[in-house]
């Protein structure tokens, strides 16, 4: 009886040290901010181990409990490791932070209560975090969102198909130092979105008294669903904030010390949520030759000669200009013309620069006579809608003769003249021999050969063998050159051992728990990309993952799953509740991914 209870409380004390060795905090960074602006909710764990380097173990999900104020969102981990020696002894830890930004659109507090969640197969509890929210005044700091935010001038108002051009703005506060722009981010699933160009435009432009230098991207935006769609932008940087404790500034200007102190950190700045009204075109007053134009157009019609020969070609050239959906419009169908051949046509487009959508686009028919006479081309129309009228427009042009004469091309022999049997000469292919050729001529006949005994070295078994040791060195070398490269080529390690790493992920991710699932198809999509991009991907977030599968020409449809797949697996593991999760079209987005890469 003593005994066991001796063990007892041997084992409650080996429990209490256990848990006493990892402590578990919970914060707001900044605790207080302005309406709109965002803070970031971090978790951090604590492990510490006097006689080994402790592991951590990467979370994959936190139970926080909702609170109707906070929006969570792009969580992410961060890990570090510190080794302590004193009078001697080591004392090794690993701190893993959970980091979630949180922004409020109202001002007050917000309270995330305390939650338990698993760790190594113990149960660890995050403590009471608050975050002050309140309405933007002189006595608050400049918030990130003041200092650096990302605006799209938007059309409230679009019809399906039809293409506008959008400007998007970077504001950088003068008192902020831009490292770098790390990705740019869509969400816009019911448009195509042109890509932004490499270059950005810069500009100083004063907002809210507040000087900032402004990089925009002009592209181009096209509905393809009908409804309220969202359009909303994010950028990933890395930036310098300004030291709070000297933004007052100097009355004899800034320094060359100025933002020395100043931390350097990495942002996802995000557009205003925007939602365009799309709607469908109408069907009332829809002529019979509207193929998808929307904008505003005028059409001129010209041939390149007004005659020609049968069998001869003419060229019909039709110019549509103004603005509008040139990309969308294709050359109108020309109807059948007695007496013509015609194909389909070749079309080239011409842009204004300084004017986006503006410019002509040209359609060069080839027309050919099949008889001699005055003919007529067939008539030509084209209709658009134009969305500020809301009412199609057609036009037409006058129908256009050309006079064909007959061809001047020599009639070709459809038979041949047939030869007479009896006219073709008879060739003797035979010669009788006199008695020298007869002499000279060798009546060769060929003998048996003499038979000659096999040896040792002509023999199969002798070749088996040969080529058997061939195959023994040739595959030992092998595996001695890649060991020595494992050694001495950290590429060709990084490569080796991320896809044996994704064989073993593939197969964890055919699992049917949703815990396990999103976390090694994460892990796989990471591996993949290391392997193909030949650099350290495992701890790459996806704005990361989208910039280099855009540099290799990822197709766009992909890189939209993979997305998809990221804000699956975040929105599984910071939903505040467990739930069970339907994997079916997930494992379908997953292995389509992964076959591209």
């Amino acid at each position: 009886m003593q005994l066991r209870n001796a063990f007892l409380i041997l084992a409650l004390f080996t429990t209490s040290t256990l848990i006493a060795e990892i402590r578990v905090s919970a914060r707001f960074e900044p605790a207080r901010v302005a309406v709109g602006s965002t803070a970031k909710y971090i978790v951090e764990i604590v492990e510490t181990d006097d006689s080994k380097k402790p592991a951590a173990e990467r979370i994959t999900s936190l139970p926080i409990p909702s609170d109707g104020g906070l929006t969570l969102r792009n969580g992410r981990t961060s890990n570090s490791q510190s080794t302590r020696i004193t009078n001697g002894v080591s004392e090794y830890s690993i701190t893993q932070q959970l980091i979630i930004e949180a922004v409020s659109q109202t001002a007050g507090n917000f309270t995330i209560p305390a939650y338990i969640f698993e760790y190594k197969g113990g149960r660890l509890q995050a403590p009471t975090a608050t975050l002050t929210v309140v309405e933007g005044s002189a006595d608050v700091a400049p918030t990130v969102d003041e200092l650096i935010f990302l605006q799209a001038n938007a059309p409230e108002q679009l019809y399906v198909g039809q293409t506008t051009s959008i400007l998007l703005k970077l504001y950088v506060s003068s008192s902020v130092t831009l490292r770098g722009l790390n990705g740019f981010e869509r969400r816009a699933d019911g448009f195509t979105v042109s890509e932004l160009p490499e270059q950005s435009v810069e500009s100083i432009e004063m907002f809210n008294g507040r000087r900032y230098r402004v990089y925009s991207w002009p592209f181009t935006i096209t509905p393809i669903s009908a409804g309220s769609q969202d359009l909303n932008f994010q950028f990933t940087l890395a930036a310098q904030m300004p030291d709070q404790r000297n933004n007052q500034a100097s009355q004899l200007g800034g320094g060359m010390f100025d933002n020395f102190f100043g931390r350097s950190e990495r942002f996802n700045i995000y557009s205003p949520p925007t939602q365009i009204d799309v709607r469908t075109l109408p069907s009332e007053g829809k002529p019979e030759s509207y193929s998808g134009a929307i904008g505003q157009f005028s059409m001129e019609l010209s041939a390149d000669s007004d005659s020609t020969r049968v069998e001869e070609p003419i060229m019909l050239s039709l110019k549509l200009s103004g603005s509008g959906n040139f990309d969308r419009i294709k050359g109108p169908e020309m109807p059948q013309a007695r007496g013509w051949r015609s194909y389909m046509p070749e079309s080239t487009f011409e842009p204004i620069e300084s004017q986006p959508l503006t410019g002509m686009k040209r359609f060069d028919y080839v027309f050919i006579p099949e008889k001699a006479g005055s003919l007529k081309l067939p008539e030509v129309k084209f209709s658009y809608f134009d969305p500020n009228t809301e009412k199609y427009v057609e036009l037409s042009a006058p129908t256009l003769t050309a006079n064909v004469a007959q061809s001047n091309r020599p009639a070709m022999t459809t038979a041949a003249t047939p030869i007479e049997k009896d006219s073709v000469p008879a060739i003797n292919l035979t010669k009788a021999l006199n008695p020298e050729e007869l002499l000279i001529t060798l009546d060769y006949r060929p003998r048996k050969g003499r038979h000659i005994e096999k040896s040792l070295l002509s023999s199969p078994w002798f070749n088996y063998l040969n080529g058997a040791a061939f195959v023994a060195l040739t595959a030992s070398s092998i595996l001695i050159y890649r060991r020595k490269r494992l050694d001495q080529n950290a590429n060709y390690a990084l490569i080796h051992n991320a896809k044996q790493a994704l064989k073993l992920t593939i197969k964890e991710a055919q699992s049917t728990d949703a815990a396990v699932f999103y976390r090694s198809a994460q892990e796989a999509i990471r591996l993949a990309a290391t392997v193909r991009m030949k650099r350290n991907l495992r701890s790459a977030n996806f704005a990361e993952l989208e910039a280099l599968f855009k540099q290799s020409q990822v197709d766009h449809g992909v890189i939209e799953q993979a997305r998809s797949l990221f804000n699956e697996a975040d929105n599984y593991r910071f939903s505040g509740r467990s739930r069970n999760a339907d994997l079916q079209s997930a494992h379908t987005k997953l292995k389509t991914i992964l076959k591209v890469l």
